[in-house]
């Protein structure tokens, strides 16, 4: 399961095969449904059916990008952070880190609220649902941030 939402170009090297034959692989699997395919930015990734719902789907396409994940899973420990704070985090510039937030919110995984002239976020979902679908199915992050996310888990 670790291969879950992953897009072409990573199938693509690590199988060493051509695109052209992955791409038509896909395709042929994506008629008989046996997996399904979202996009979200520039990628298109692939989940096998009926293993996820839309929600986890939206949550396993954010796991699978770097920058959104470690945002999101900063924001789980660390509730109602600013812009400023996140752009001090990710060692990015506030509007990129604008540009991430408003993805984060338009999958509904992100709250923003404002106070005055700041804007702070929060995880609007169940965060035990996150670490279990990062858990099972991004272990090497898993292992990163074990230590981070343990205290998340005894709260």
């Amino acid at each position: 399961m670790e291969h879950t939402g992953v897009h072409l170009r990573k199938i693509s090297r690590e199988l060493s095969l051509a695109m052209g034959v992955i791409q038509y692989h896909l395709d042929a699997l994506e008629k008989e449904r046996k997996v399904i395919s979202r996009r979200r930015g520039f990628y298109k990734r692939f989940y096998p059916t009926l293993a996820f719902g839309d929600r986890e789907l939206e949550i396993m396409d954010v796991l699978a990008e770097e920058t959104e994940r470690d945002l999101l899973l900063f924001l789980m420990q660390n509730p109602n952070t600013t812009q400023k704070e996140l752009s001090g985090y990710a060692r990015i510039s506030p509007s990129s880190i604008n540009w991430h937030m408003q993805r984060l919110s338009k999958s509904r995984l992100v709250e923003t609220t404002r106070e005055g002239a700041n804007v702070r976020y929060h995880v609007k979902v169940n965060r035990s649902e996150i670490l279990t679908l990062l858990k099972n199915h991004h272990p090497t992050v898993w292992e990163r941030w074990a230590d981070r996310l343990a205290d998340i888990l005894s709260e």
